[in-house]
């Protein structure tokens, strides 16, 4: 926003530095013979540049009026544009007895074909800088009004066909638009128009300014009217409303409007290095105390969500400061799955943008569990932030059973990390902390999460295992790792994860997914509902650069103990695991023989393992696993991960 206003700040504060200074000429050398020379020469002193005028008429009185026409200030030597402001004519009428107090009054002035060209160049020089003009800015910065009763006294401004240009080449921000001022709806009164169209970093750029008259900038009684519209791409800001002091923003009954596919779009136009979201809209008030803008009262949508609260950007420091408290009555889970490179939900009655159904497209088209979809981290190096989220309804898949959500994000020099994260999810907590070093060129992530009492048929819910599955499980994850998209992060990852179940059960027909006559290959016994009854399971992972081992990964059921055995290359996104069943009681067997499941991640290709061709009597002999002690083992932290 503020960025935003800058540039409408920029151009009416060139006109009016360069009124001023013409004014100032005028009069301090007006009763010399060669007028017209001395006041190029001292505007090229004021201005630092070569200055040009040609023609003066002056008609002198208590009110004077003058008269330049063919008025030319030149551009820097590195400049793209030949003048950084010429006119064809300048009228203006100035009352001199004011100036001995050092105040500016002029009941009108009129331009015709004013132009202003204002430049930075790739090493960041602007041509209005203090270096370039020192004494331009040193003249501006006396005059520059800090409150509405200070600004030049200025009855009437007329512009005609005024041209502003501006160029950033470090932002890629190249603007051009027309300046003009136009009769209001009251009679006597005149609005100043500014309308530019342009790009910014290669996206078209539109910025339409409305404002009440000059006179009004002076009148402090009345509050004076301000009406933006800026579009960056798809991005469309709204800034309405009224200031009591338009120079500090005091006073502010201004309505933000902002809406657009996805929010970290704002950067380029903002500066603000908002998270990677679905569409959105939201609206509030913004006000501005010092260098500190606040957007109270906020509401809106963001994809199938509704988030509300206070923003508030500190720029007093030399590195900018935002501090957030959100809230969302009601959270769509699915909506957070951009912020690390997963694409919303883009199913029917679903929120995305027509960039994010592309790369879901693609995403499922490649079959991968993690998305490749490289993050933009480098922007959390731009401002620091202390961001609270308290979602207190969610909504989920049923394989996510998210309840509620709170989260405090803190990022300071490009170290984000969320502490603490406290989820409800299947009748359970999730609570721990997330941490993203995005400091240096290759980011690093970390996990350390404890979750406990999720309950198992939870994350069965609406489907035909619900009923037959039951049980408690518990567990943690800690692990670290480094890229720049979420499957290299994994890729990479070392740490370990680890979950227990005690008592409860699985659903025989969920084991029978894989299509397989299970009798032949594990033993299980079966409850007349299709329930396989378990007395704990437990199991370890033990990731080392992006290969996770299955260690102390068993379950212990009534007849039987299963074991897992084998590896997941997060690397490449593969399993490569078998199950092998050791009785407990003596069986008559058609086949023994492990299962395996090798393949992608995301659809394993589940068989059977070698068998031997004949019938086999299994003696049995495999004893209860002790349970409490395993799982004591599985759960505990080793030093290196703690």
């Amino acid at each position: 926003m503020a960025k935003a206003l800058k540039i409408v700040a920029w151009v009416f504060g060139g006109l009016l530095v360069l009124v001023v200074l013409a004014a100032g000429g005028v009069y301090l050398f007006a009763t010399s013979d060669y007028v017209r020379a001395q006041i190029e020469n001292h505007a090229n002193q004021a201005s630092g540049r070569q200055t040009k005028i040609g023609d003066l008429v002056i008609h002198w009185g208590r009110t004077t009026h003058i008269t330049l026409k063919d008025v030319e200030v030149s551009n820097t030597d590195w400049g793209k544009a030949p003048h950084m402001f010429e006119a064809k004519a300048i009228d203006l009428d100035i009352r001199l007895l004011p100036l001995l107090w050092g105040k500016v009054d002029i009941p009108k002035i009129t331009s015709d074909a004013p132009k202003i060209a204002l430049e930075r160049n790739a090493k960041g020089e602007s041509n209005w800088s203090k270096e370039q003009s020192p004494a331009a800015v040193t003249t501006a910065n006396a005059v520059k009004p800090e409150e509405r009763s200070e600004a030049p006294v200025i009855g009437l401004l007329r512009i005609r066909d005024g041209e502003v240009s501006y160029t950033d080449k470090p932002k890629k921000l190249d603007l051009k638009g027309k300046v003009n001022t136009a009769l209001g709806a009251a009679a006597g009164s005149e609005q100043v128009e500014l309308k530019l169209e342009g790009t910014l970093e290669g996206k078209p750029l539109a910025l339409n300014f409305t404002g009440g008259s000059v006179i009004k900038l002076r009148e402090t009684t009345q509050p004076y009217p301000v009406d933006l519209n800026v579009s960056f791409g798809q991005t469309k800001l709204a800034l309405k409303g009224q200031v009591e002091d338009p120079f500090q923003f005091k006073g502010a009954d201004v309505t933000l409007d902002l809406k657009g596919p996805d929010l970290a779009e704002i950067f380029p136009l903002l500066g603000i290095p908002a998270p990677p979201t679905p569409p959105y809209h939201l609206s509030g008030k913004l006000s501005r105390s010092k260098d500190v803008w606040k957007m109270t009262d906020m509401s809106g949508q963001v994809g199938d969500s509704d988030l509300s609260g206070t923003i508030e950007i500190d720029k007093r420091d030399k590195r900018s400061f935002l501090k957030a408290n959100l809230v969302s009555k009601q959270l769509d889970f699915d909506d957070l799955g951009p912020l690390v490179g997963i694409p919303p939900d883009t199913g029917k009655n679903n929120t995305a943008s027509a960039e994010q159904k592309k790369k879901a497209q693609e995403a499922k088209q490649e079959g991968n569990l993690f998305p490749d979809q490289p993050l933009h981290v480098e922007k959390l190096r731009e401002m620091d932030m202390d961001v609270t989220l308290d979602a207190r309804k969610v909504t989920a898949a049923p394989y996510i059973p998210v309840q509620a959500l709170k989260g405090h994000v803190k990022i300071d020099k490009g170290k984000a990390e969320v502490d603490p994260l406290d989820m409800a999810v299947a009748g359970g907590r999730l609570t721990g902390k997330l941490g993203l070093d995005a400091s240096n060129e290759t980011p690093k992530a970390s996990a350390n999460i404890d979750f406990n009492d999720f309950d198992l048929k939870t994350f069965f819910r609406n489907s035909k295992y619900f009923d037959t599955t039951a049980g408690k499980v518990q567990g943690r994850v800690d692990l670290a790792g480094h890229g720049r998209s979420l499957a290299k992060v994994f890729g990479s990852a070392d740490g370990d994860a680890a979950m227990a179940m005690t008592g409860g059960s699985i659903s025989e027909l969920l084991v029978q997914l894989a299509g397989l006559d299970i009798g032949h290959a594990l033993i299980l016994y079966i409850t007349e509902d299709h329930r396989i009854p378990i007395h704990c399971a437990m199991g370890r992972l033990a990731f080392r650069d992006g290969i996770a081992t299955f260690d102390k990964t068993a379950l212990d059921t009534t007849k039987s103990v299963l074991y897992v055995k084998g590896n997941t290359g997060l690397n490449n996104q593969t399993v490569d695991m078998q199950i092998v069943a050791d009785a407990k009681d003596f069986s008559l067997l058609d086949i023994d023989a492990p299962v395996i499941i090798k393949g992608k991640l995301r659809q394993p290709a589940i068989s059977i393992g070698k068998k031997v061709p004949i019938p086999l009597i299994e003696p049995g002999g495999a004893k209860d696993l002790n349970c409490q002690r395993m799982i004591t083992e599985t759960l505990a932290r080793d030093k290196v991960t703690q």
